[in-house]
């Protein structure tokens, strides 16, 4: 069972839902994770389309933190089984008393909470005491914590960072986003050094798989081609690879139940 953890799927800026059905039925993908956009704080339609097919779709929401009623909109969707997780920036902090209420919230209901970049803020010393404040809530890194592979080339000190955040158990990473951070073209070359120390850091079965489907890279493989980046790494056992192709996200958001 392959799971892509990651996809865009909207109304306006990504194509429809039925385009990337398209794509999973030739690439083989069984299920995946519908991501909210950046800009895009209206999560109806990836309700709507979780709704239609929830054996085969769970979706990420985006909330902001300054909006009024904030904490309450995350009850909402938890309650609608939609939702499996909310999108937050690693430097999100809420307004009033509490600059973690919005991060608490996620955690109180059960939701993962989806972390982005950039790579300098995932790796400053205050988002790693949010991880520490909230041993409960379940954490993904998004696209290998936003690493640049030519950057941490250059400068290790947030890289590193990044792999020390993996002593904590609840947090996760995503194998995706090299069409943007690498300095090559597909396979993508000097990731792989990174990639090494992040399967050795946060082992595969904290490591969730995503093709970047509607990646806007002129130099992109195919949708397939996102699955045997994965499968032709050899440094990667079989065991490692059910578990980034799928088996991570499975355990990470408790969906689906059973293949189908």
């Amino acid at each position: 069972m392959i799971v892509d953890s990651h996809v865009h799927v909207g109304r306006w800026k990504y194509p429809p839902l039925d385009e990337y059905r398209a794509a999973m039925l030739e690439a083989g993908v069984s299920h995946a994770v519908l991501v909210q956009f950046v800009g895009n704080a209206d999560n109806s339609y990836l309700s709507q389309c979780v709704a239609a097919d929830p054996a085969r779709f769970t979706a990420i929401a985006m909330v902001e933190d300054d909006t009024p009623g904030a904490i309450d909109h995350v009850a909402r969707l938890a309650a609608t089984s939609h939702f499996t997780g909310v999108r937050l920036w690693a430097a999100t902090r809420s307004p009033g008393s509490d600059p973690l209420a919005l991060w608490r919230a996620i955690a109180g209901h059960g939701l993962v909470a989806s972390v982005r970049g950039p790579l300098a803020d995932i790796a400053h010393p205050a988002f790693a005491e949010v991880v520490d404040e909230l041993p409960e809530l379940r954490l993904r890194l998004e696209h290998a914590g936003f690493t640049r592979y030519p950057d941490a080339a250059v400068d290790r000190r947030d890289f590193d960072r990044f792999l020390a955040l993996a002593s904590r158990p609840r947090v996760y990473t995503m194998w995706a986003g090299f069409y943007a951070n690498s300095g090559t073209a597909y396979p993508y070359p000097d990731a792989d050094p990174f990639l090494r120390e992040i399967v050795a850091a946060y082992g595969a079965r904290r490591i969730t798989w995503s093709g970047d489907w509607n990646r806007p890279d002129p130099l992109a493989r195919s949708y397939p081609d996102a699955i045997r980046h994965v499968t032709d790494r050899s440094y990667l056992s079989d065991e490692d690879r059910v578990w980034i192709l799928g088996g991570a996200a499975r355990e990470l958001f408790g969906w689906p139940v059973e293949a189908s």
